[in-house]
């Protein structure tokens, strides 16, 4: 997902890991639009897209957080993050019939799959 205030882009892609754009919700609808993708498509992990600063989370970010592991409670699914930078920048230069958030839903769900999950850096004493 790119989770916006106003709007959020939805993708998914099944066990052959073809990545889809789906839709762009009203994000205050978001949780309807999961309730139905969750049981039309069989969804078993939900990957929130991080607008990290230079790695690090920063305001905007924690807010994805909090509001992704809401969802991730309500629903029962495990909820994973992806960087997102860069994402709606590239989804512009990608022309399609889905708004420009599924599009940027889209490279996020790829950039998990291809990259695996956003974890922060740990410092290490040594």
């Amino acid at each position: 997902m790119d989770l916006g205030a106003r709007k959020t882009g939805l993708a998914w892609c099944g066990a052959t890991h073809l990545v889809e754009a789906l839709d762009v919700v009203p994000t205050a609808q978001l949780s309807q639009a999961i309730r139905r993708w969750v049981t039309d498509l069989e969804i078993d992990v939900l990957v929130y897209g991080l607008p990290l600063r230079a790695g690090k989370l920063a305001g905007a970010a924690k807010k994805v957080r909090r509001e992704a592991r809401l969802m991730a409670a309500q629903f029962e699914l495990p909820v994973e993050f992806v960087d997102e930078t860069g994402t709606t920048d590239e989804a512009m230069q990608r022309p399609g019939s889905k708004g420009l958030d599924a599009r940027a839903a889209a490279l996020i769900l790829q950039r998990y799959l291809d990259q695996g999950p956003w974890r922060p850096e740990r410092k290490t004493n040594g």
